[in-house]
């Protein structure tokens, strides 16, 4: 599960992170506090760190989108089906 202080980012190159070899590309989750230091390192893909709206947007926590309760969607689709 996703913690609530903790980014996910995308590499822009390589890095060597807890033992593993990180390739460009690569999707992480991370701490906020490391977010900003590979930030500003330049290792988040098309992210211009000098940008300051879009490095406040790449820090916004990971929040997991809940999945859509089924029973709206029946009623929606049965209401449609009886009229």
């Amino acid at each position: 599960m996703t913690q609530p202080d903790h980014v996910r980012i995308v590499l822009a190159h390589h890095l060597t992170r807890h033992d593993d070899q990180l390739l460009p590309g690569d999707e992480i989750e991370v701490p906020h506090h490391e977010a900003r230091q590979l930030i500003g390192a330049g290792y988040v893909a098309d992210l211009d760190p000098t940008d300051s709206a879009a490095v406040a947007k790449a820090l916004q926590p990971t929040i997991e989108s809940k999945p859509a309760m089924a029973k709206p969607t029946a009623n929606k689709a049965a209401g449609q089906a009886s009229g």
